[in-house]
């Protein structure tokens, strides 16, 4: 397994290091194991303000036990929202079942430039998933429509 991290040089070492203890936490404390775990928002994009939080998204997958378990625990985990940082993870079949239906996010969650750390295999065949339902028509849904439609050629105002 190879295990990827990148972590941008202008990140706080101390929250880095918060976060990464509370993803630790969030692992042993829920029995999950996270493949995936990544800085998402204004952050990760490259256009932080001065009073930007840290934005921590995170994939997880629970023990075959669980997931056959008819007493099913929630598909998200959230921790306590404090004023530096926001950690919060989807379960994998939560991620998979939104990606095929056209939810974008899954794709940037996977796509992130800063990786808390992450399973790269994981990574590689999820995002191939994604690729393969990705289709023009389920992303129109999540891009701005324009206010007006576009004027014809050959008709007034085109």
């Amino acid at each position: 397994m190879v295990w990827l991290r990148s972590i941008d040089a202008s990140m706080n070492a101390d929250i880095v290091a918060a976060i990464d203890d509370r993803l630790g936490g969030v692992a042993a404390e829920q029995g999950v194991r996270i493949p995936w775990a990544i800085e998402s928002g204004s952050r990760a994009w490259g256009f932080p303000s001065p009073d930007s939080d840290y934005d921590c998204r995170f994939f997880y997958v629970r023990t075959a036990e669980e997931y056959l378990s008819p007493w099913r625990p929630r598909d998200v985990i959230e921790t306590p929202l404090d004023a530096i940082s926001d950690v919060n993870g989807w379960d994998l079949i939560k991620a998979v079942r939104l990606a095929v239906r056209g939810n974008a996010t899954v794709g940037e969650w996977l796509r992130s430039p800063l990786i808390y750390g992450g399973d790269e295999a994981f990574r590689a065949e999820l995002l191939a998933l994604v690729d393969a339902v990705t289709t023009r028509p389920r992303l129109r849904r999540h891009l701005p429509l324009p206010r007006t439609p576009p004027a014809r050629p050959g008709r007034a105002g085109g």
